[in-house]
C-alpha cells in the first residue's frame, strides 16, 4: 500500500497533466457534441486546407504503408515520389508515425474503418490531446529545470499549449502544432547540456525535430542557437564552462543531424525540387497595421495574456536570470510581430508568413510562469502600477474594435486573487489553488473566445462537420458508387478524371488513380509541365494546384486519362470522349481515341526545337520527345491563323496592346468568318495571349467562350506568375474573350486550329496486346515478343525510376515526353518492371543507422545511466 501511495504520489503531476491536456479541449469538444443542431458534429480539423490536405494525406499514406508502397505511387496525382514530397507534411512525421501504430492497433482489434476522412477527422482529436499533453509535460520539464515549482510549470505548460495559436494551427494544418512540442524539449535539453553535461537528449531532440519536420526545423535551429548564444554570454555560475559546453553541443547536434539523414535529406531535396517562384512583391519594413493585429485583444493567430503584460511592468523581478532573459525575448518579439521582414526571415526569405509566433507564446508562458511563483516577492505598489498598463492596452483594444471579448470580465477577477497573495506576501495553499484555477479558466476562455471568433466562424462550421464530408460536396456514396463502377470498367494504368467541386485530393479520399493535386510541395516538372511546356491553364490559379487537361484530348489519351465523370450541368468535355453511363445526376465519360499504355516509336524529338504547346502535343504523338538521345526527326509547327481572324472590342478599348473593360467587363472577340465557311465538327481553337492585370490591383476572370479562369492579384502569396496563357474554345464563327473590369497588357500571340487528325492516327495505329501489373513500388507491363527500341509510358519519371527487362536487365530509364519515363526494349524481353527508390536513400539510411549506433555510444561516455535519468526523473 505504501508503494502505491508512494507511486501516486510521484505521479500526480503527470494525472494533472493529462486531465489539463483533455480540459483544454473542452470547447472543441463541446462543438463536436453541442446539442445545438447548427454545432453539432464540428470536426477538430479546417474546411479548407484540413478538409482539402491534411485528412486526405493523412488516410492516404496510411492505406499506402498499409500495402507496403513506401516511396512511390502512379495514382499520387499525375504520379510520383509522396514519400519526399509529402515530407513537409506526413509522410516522415514522427507524431503522425506514432498515431499510425494506434490506428493500426485499433483497426485490427476493433475492426475501424480507416479508409474514411471521418475516421480521421475523429482522430484528430485523439492525437491533438495526446500532443497537448507532450506540450504541457516538457514545457514543466523546462521551467522545473530553471527553477520554476510544479504547480506554475504546469500553468506555464498549459498557457502555451490551450493558446489560440495551437488550436489555430492545429485546426488548419495539424502537422503545423507539432513544433509546439520540440520547442520546450530542445530548451530543456540544452539545458540539461549546459548545466549537467548530458548531451543524450540533446542529441535525440535534434534527431527528432529533423525527421518531424524540416521546415519548422528552419525555426528550431534559429531559436535554439540564440538561445543557446545567449545561455554561452551570458553564462550562470552553475553551468558548464563555456569551452565545455560547445564540445558537447556541436558533436551532439552533428550526430543528431546523421540520425535524421534518411528522412531529412530527401524532404529538402523535395523542397527544393518544388517550384517555388519568387515572390516578387516588395515587403514594408513596418506593417500597415489594423484592429486583427492587436495581439493583446483579438490578434487573429495570437493573443497575449494580459498577465504578461504585468510581468513586464514588474521591474523588481528582472534580477533574477530567466525572468530577465524571457521578459527581454518577450518584448523583442511582440516587436517582431510589427514588421513584415522577420515573416519572410523565419520564411526562408520567401513570401511573408506569421508562423514564428508561437515562439511569442512560449516565451510569454514562460514568463508568466515565472511571473505567478514569484507574486509573494512583488511589492504591493508595484503590482498595482502593473496594472495600470493592461487597463490602458485593454480599454484602448475595446475602444479600437468596438465590441468587448468575453474574457474582460475574468481579468480582475484574476488580478484580485493575485493581489491577495501579494498583499499577504505568503503562498497559502487555497489562494494558490485558486489562482491556479483561474488562470487555467482564464487561458482555456481567451482561447474558446478566439476559435469562436476566428477559427470556428460561418465559412469553416459550414463545412467541417460529419454531414458535409457525407454529402456530395465532399464525397457521397453515389459519387463513391460512381467511382468504384469506374474502377471496375478500367485498366490498370488509366486514369479517372474526377474531382468533387474543387477538392483537388479527391482520389487521395476517394481511393482512385486521378488527375489532380494539392500541395504546397509539387514536383518542378510537373509545373513546368502544366505551365510553361503545355500551358494548361486551370480554372483557378494557384501555384500549389494542379488539375484535369482543360479538356485538351490530346493530353488526355498522352497521360492515359480515359475515363472521366462530370455532373450533367457541366460542359467542357474534351472532343474525343463520348458518354457511357449516366446516374441522371453524374455521367461517365470514355475516351474515344486512347492510346497503348506502352508505346513504341523511332521517332525523336529535342524539346529544344518544339516551340509552342501545339507542336509540343504532336511531337509526343507522333514519337519521343528528349534530349537523352540524339533527335533524328522534324516536327512541323501547326499553321498560325492570328493574321487571318479579325479582332474588335465590346464594352472596352483595345489599341493592340493596352485592353481597357469598361464596368460590367468585356473584352474582345476574334472573327473565324475568313477561316471557316461553316461551323466546324470536331475542330477546336487554341488561343496563346499575355495576360496582366494593370490596374488595379484585384482578382480577375477570364472568359473565353464560357470557360472562366480565375486570376489571383498581382500580390497574391499563391500567384504562378505565368502570365503567357493558352485557351481552348470549340471552333465558332465568334469567339469571345471578356475581362473584368480594369486595365490589362493583352497581347494575342497566336491562333491555331486542331483536328485531332494527329491524335486519330496514333490511336488507329496502336494495338499492341499489353497488360499492366500494378504491384507495390513497381509496375509490370507484359508485352509480346518482337518489340524492341525506344518505348515511353505514362508513368511520372524521378530520378530513381529504373526499368528492367526480364531478358536484358537495366534498361536505362530517361526522361521522355517531359513527364514520362521512357527505356529502351531489348528484343528478348517479355517483361518489363518499372520501381523507384529516392536517390541516395540507401545510403542515407546507412548514415541514419551508423549515426543512431555511434549515439548510444558518444551518450555512454558521459553515463547512460544519467542520460536515462535526467529524462524520466520526476519531482
Amino acid at each position: 500500500m505504501e508503494k502505491l501511495i508512494r507511486l501516486l504520489k510521484k505521479s500526480r503531476y503527470l494525472m494533472i497533466i493529462a486531465v489539463l491536456a483533455v480540459f483544454s479541449h473542452a470547447y472543441v469538444l463541446w462543438r463536436l457534441i453541442a446539442p445545438d443542431d447548427k454545432k453539432q458534429k464540428i470536426f477538430m480539423t479546417g474546411a479548407n486546407d484540413g478538409l482539402e490536405q491534411m485528412l486526405p494525406m493523412q488516410l492516404y499514406l496510411y492505406e499506402k504503408f498499409k500495402e507496403g508502397t513506401l516511396f512511390f505511387d502512379t495514382d499520387f496525382g499525375l504520379g510520383g515520389d509522396f514519400y519526399t514530397d509529402l515530407a513537409y507534411y506526413y509522410s516522415t512525421n514522427v507524431i503522425y508515425h506514432i498515431n499510425i501504430v494506434f490506428v493500426s492497433i485499433g483497426e485490427f482489434l476493433f475492426g475501424y474503418d480507416t479508409g474514411t476522412i471521418e475516421f480521421w477527422a475523429f482522430n484528430g482529436f485523439f492525437i491533438s490531446i495526446l500532443k497537448t499533453f507532450a506540450i504541457i509535460f516538457f514545457t514543466y520539464k523546462f521551467l522545473k529545470v530553471i527553477g520554476v515549482k510544479p504547480v506554475y510549470a504546469i500553468l506555464g505548460g498549459f498557457i502555451f499549449a490551450a493558446s489560440p495559436t495551437y488550436f489555430r494551427f492545429t485546426v488548419y494544418w495539424s502537422f503545423f502544432s507539432d513544433v509546439f512540442i520540440w520547442l520546450p524539449l530542445t530548451l530543456f535539453a540544452l539545458e540539461m547540456l549546459m548545466r549537467k553535461g548530458r548531451p543524450g537528449l540533446f542529441v535525440f531532440t535534434v534527431a527528432l525535430t529533423l525527421i518531424n519536420n524540416f521546415y519548422f526545423a528552419y525555426f528550431q535551429l534559429i531559436i535554439s542557437v540564440v538561445y543557446f548564444v545567449i545561455r554561452l554570454l551570458a553564462k550562470r555560475e552553475d553551468d558548464l564552462p563555456r569551452a565545455q559546453a560547445l564540445k558537447l553541443s556541436v558533436p551532439s547536434a552533428i550526430i543528431g543531424f546523421g540520425i535524421s539523414t534518411v528522412a531529412f535529406f530527401h524532404a529538402v531535396r523535395g523542397f527544393l525540387n518544388n517550384d517555388s517562384r519568387e515572390y516578387l512583391v516588395e515587403v514594408p519594413f513596418i506593417a500597415e497595421l489594423g484592429p486583427q493585429d492587436n495581439i493583446f485583444y483579438e490578434n487573429y493567430l495570437i493573443v497575449i495574456l494580459f498577465l504578461a503584460v504585468q510581468a513586464l511592468f514588474t521591474p523588481v523581478l528582472y534580477k533574477k536570470y530567466f525572468y530577465k532573459l524571457f521578459a527581454i525575448l518577450t518584448i523583442v518579439f511582440m516587436l517582431f510581430t510589427l514588421s513584415p521582414y522577420i515573416d519572410t526571415f523565419f520564411n526562408g526569405f520567401q513570401q511573408p508568413q506569421k508562423r514564428w509566433h508561437y515562439m511569442l507564446v512560449f516565451f510569454h508562458a514562460v514568463l508568466i510562469a515565472q511571473y505567478l511563483a514569484n507574486l509573494k516577492h512583488v511589492p504591493l505598489k508595484t503590482y498595482v502600477l502593473s496594472m495600470i498598463p493592461v487597463y490602458i492596452i485593454l480599454g484602448l483594444s475595446v475602444w479600437i474594435a468596438e465590441e468587448m471579448v468575453i474574457w474582460l470580465w475574468l481579468v480582475p477577477i484574476v488580478q484580485f486573487a493575485g493581489l491577495i497573495i501579494v498583499s499577504t506576501n505568503k503562498e497559502r495553499r487555497p489562494v494558490i489553488m485558486t489562482l491556479a484555477v483561474l488562470v487555467v479558466i482564464f487561458t482555456m476562455t481567451v482561447s474558446a473566445s478566439h476559435t469562436e471568433a476566428e477559427i470556428y466562424h460561418p465559412g469553416i462550421t459550414d463545412r467541417n462537420h460529419l454531414f458535409y464530408i457525407n454529402s456530395n460536396h465532399y464525397r457521397s456514396e453515389l459519387q463513391q458508387y460512381n467511382i468504384d463502377h469506374i474502377k471496375d470498367m478500367k485498366s490498370a494504368g488509366q486514369k479517372i478524371d474526377y474531382r468533387v467541386r474543387e477538392q483537388d485530393n479527391t482520389p487521395m479520399y476517394m481511393g482512385f488513380s486521378g488527375t489532380s493535386m494539392y500541395s504546397s510541395i509539387i514536383a518542378g516538372e510537373i509545373i513546368d509541365f502544366y505551365y510553361n511546356d503545355l500551358k494548361v491553364n486551370f480554372p483557378h490559379e494557384s501555384i500549389s494546384r494542379y488539375a484535369s487537361f482543360q479538356s485538351r484530348s490530346n493530353l488526355y489519351s498522352l497521360m492515359k486519362a480515359d475515363y472521366m465523370m462530370r455532373e450533367n450541368e457541366e460542359g467542357r468535355i474534351p472532343s474525343k470522349f463520348e458518354p457511357v453511363l449516366t446516374d441522371g445526376t453524374y455521367t461517365i465519360y470514355e475516351n474515344g481515341l486512347p492510346l497503348d499504355f506502352i508505346r513504341f516509336s523511332n521517332n525523336i524529338y529535342d524539346p529544344d526545337d518544339l516551340d509552342n504547346p501545339m507542336q509540343r502535343e504532336h511531337a509526343m504523338l507522333n514519337g519521343i520527345v528528349t534530349d537523352a538521345y540524339e533527335a533524328d526527326s522534324r516536327m512541323p509547327s501547326p499553321e498560325n491563323v492570328l493574321d487571318d481572324i479579325g479582332i474588335t472590342s465590346f464594352n472596352a478599348d483595345y489599341d493592340g496592346r493596352i485592353l481597357e473593360v469598361h464596368d460590367d467587363g468585356g473584352g474582345l472577340r476574334l472573327n473565324f468568318d475568313e477561316v471557316i465557311d461553316a461551323p466546324a465538327g470536331d475542330e477546336e481553337v487554341y488561343i496563346e495571349l499575355h495576360i496582366e492585370l494593370i490596374d488595379p490591383v484585384k482578382r480577375f476572370t477570364v472568359d473565353v467562350d464560357g470557360y472562366e479562369n480565375d486570376r489571383l492579384f498581382a500580390t497574391s502569396k499563391y500567384r504562378t506568375y505565368a502570365d503567357d496563357l493558352l485557351y481552348r474554345a470549340e471552333l465558332d464563327e465568334t469567339i469571345p474573350i471578356q475581362f473584368s473590369s480594369g486595365k490589362y497588357a493583352v497581347d494575342l500571340q497566336a491562333v491555331y486550329i486542331e483536328d485531332y487528325s494527329t491524335l486519330e492516327a496514333a490511336s488507329n495505329s496502336e494495338n499492341m496486346p499489353h497488360e499492366v501489373i500494378e504491384h507495390p513500388n513497381s509496375y509490370e507491363i507484359k508485352i509480346e515478343e518482337g518489340h524492341s527500341g525506344l518505348a515511353t509510358v505514362p508513368i511520372m519519371y524521378r530520378d530513381g525510376v529504373t526499368a528492367t527487362g526480364n531478358a536484358g536487365g537495366d534498361l536505362g530509364a530517361f526522361r521522355a515526353n517531359y513527364l514520362m519515363t521512357g527505356f529502351e526494349v531489348n528484343p528478348e524481353d517479355t517483361s518489363i518492371r518499372i520501381s523507384y527508390t529516392p536517390p541516395y536513400y540507401w545510403l542515407t539510411l546507412a548514415i541514419s543507422l551508423i549515426s543512431l549506433i555511434g549515439a548510444f555510444v558518444y551518450i555512454d561516455l558521459f553515463g547512460v545511466r544519467k542520460f536515462i535519468g535526467g529524462l524520466s526523473k520526476r519531482s
